[in-house]
C-alpha cells in the first residue's frame, strides 16, 4: 500500500467459526478494519455486523466486491468454493486470505496464484498451526540452526472420533470436499511439519486411505472419502515425512509433530528439545508465549499487505501442499508410490 496511515479495508465471506476468528483479528490489528462481511444466511450475517459493528451486510460476494473501498477479502467457505471466490476476489483487485486447505486440487491451487501474480496481488492461505506460539519458537531454533540438517519428520492429527458432516454433508462429499480426513485435519498435521522442516520440494510420495466408519454418517447422506489416511512422502533434499490422519480409528486419538535434525530433534506436545550435552542424551523443555494464531495469521497478512513481502503461507506453497495431498491420493487409489511434479506459477 503506498499510503501507510490509511488502514487495510477488509471483508470477510463466510460467517462460520474460521470466518469469525478472522473478523476479530481484523479487528484486534489497528492498521486493519472490517467494512464488510458476507453470507448466504442474511439473518446470521446481520447478528455479527450488528455484534461486531460492521456497517456493510451482502450475501452476494460479486455485489461486495464492486466496491472500491475493500482492499482484502478473508474466504472462509467450504473447500469447493476456494478456488472460484478466491479467483472473483483476485479479479476484483483485492487481496484475499483463504482458509485451509487451499483448493480441492493442485490445479485449483495454480489457477489461483495464477490470478494473484496477474493482479499483483497478494494471495495467502490460513494455515494456522504455522502461527501457534510453540511453532513459532521451534521455527526460531530452526532458522537458528539449534536442530542442524532436518532429514526426519513425523505428524499426525488422529481423532478416535469425529466426522465433521457440514451443511448439506459437504464435508464428506468428495465433490465439494476434495477429500475425507486428509485434506480437512491431515492438512494441518502435514503443513506444519512440513513449514518447520523448511518447506522442501516433494518429490514421492506413498499413500494409503480407509473408510471404515460410514455407518456413523446418516444414511441419506454421501459419503465417499477417507475416514483414515497414512502416508510417507520422499523430498528434494532427501528427507522424510510420515504422516498419519484419522476422522476415526480404533485407538486413542492424538496430535502430535515431530522433526529431527542432525543435531537435536523436537516435539510441539510436549514443547521439548532432544538433544547431547557432553555425550549424554539431553530432554530439554522449551517456553513459548501464548498467542492467539488467528490474530497472529491475521496480523501477518495485513502487514503483508502494508510492506508489500510474500506470506509465509504463499501462494507457492500453497501448490505444493496440494500436490502432496493430491499425490497421496492418487497413491492410495493406484496402490503405489507416485511421483510429484515440479508445478510453478509461470512469471513471464
Amino acid at each position: 500500500m503506498s499510503d501507510q496511515t490509511t488502514k487495510v479495508r477488509a471483508a470477510v465471506v463466510g460467517l462460520g467459526w474460521p470466518g469469525i476468528q478472522h473478523l476479530k483479528g481484523y479487528i484486534a490489528d489497528p492498521r486493519s478494519e472490517v467494512v464488510a462481511v458476507c453470507d448466504l444466511d442474511k439473518g446470521h450475517a446481520r447478528s455479527v455486523a450488528k455484534e461486531y459493528k460492521v456497517s456493510r451486510v451482502y450475501t452476494d460476494h460479486l455485489k461486495m466486491l464492486e466496491n472500491d473501498d475493500i482492499d482484502a477479502v478473508s474466504v472462509c467457505l467450504p473447500n469447493f468454493l476456494h478456488a472460484p471466490i478466491s479467483m472473483d476476489v483476485l479479479n476484483a483487485g483485492k487481496h484475499v486470505l483463504c482458509e485451509k486447505p487451499p483448493a480441492r486440487s493442485a490445479q485449483e491451487a495454480l489457477a489461483m496464484a495464477e490470478a494473484a501474480h496477474q493482479n499483483g496481488r497478494t494471495l495467502m492461505y490460513a494455515l494456522v498451526q504455522r502461527f501457534d506460539g510453540s511453532t513459532q519458537r521451534l521455527k526460531q531454533l530452526v532458522r537458528a540452526g539449534e536442530l542442524g540438517e532436518i532429514y526426519f519428520g513425523k505428524a499426525g492429527y488422529v481423532r478416535r472420533r469425529g466426522i465433521p458432516v457440514g451443511k448439506e454433508g459437504w464435508f464428506v462429499d468428495k465433490e465439494r470436499s476434495g477429500g475425507g480426513a486428509l485434506i480437512d485435519i491431515g492438512v494441518h498435521a502435514l503443513d506444519c511439519v512440513w513449514w518447520l522442516m523448511n518447506s522442501p520440494r516433494p518429490v514421492e510420495v506413498m499413500g494409503t486411505s480407509y473408510a471404515h466408519f460410514k455407518h456413523l454418517v446418516p444414511d441419506d447422506i454421501r459419503y465417499d472419502v477417507d475416514d483414515a489416511t497414512f502416508a510417507q512422502i520422499r523430498f528434494e533434499n532427501g528427507a522424510t515425512i510420515i504422516l498419519e490422519t484419522t476422522w476415526a480409528l480404533n485407538l486413542p486419538g492424538d496430535n502430535y509433530i515431530k522433526v529431527a535434525g542432525t543435531k537435536a530433534g523436537a516435539t510441539l506436545s510436549p514443547f521439548t528439545l532432544y538433544t547431547e550435552e557432553d555425550g549424554r542424551e539431553l530432554d530439554k523443555p522449551l517456553d513459548a508465549p501464548s498467542i492467539n494464531g488467528f490474530d497472529e495469521e491475521v496480523k501477518h497478512f495485513v502487514e503483508c499487505i502494508v510492506d508489500g513481502t510474500e506470506p509465509i503461507s504463499s501462494a507457492q506453497q500453497g501448490i505444493m501442499l496440494m500436490q502432496m495431498l493430491d499425490g497421496i491420493y492418487e497413491s492410495a487409489q493406484k496402490g503405489r508410490s507416485v511421483p510429484i511434479a515440479d508445478l510453478s506459477v509461470a512469471t513471464g
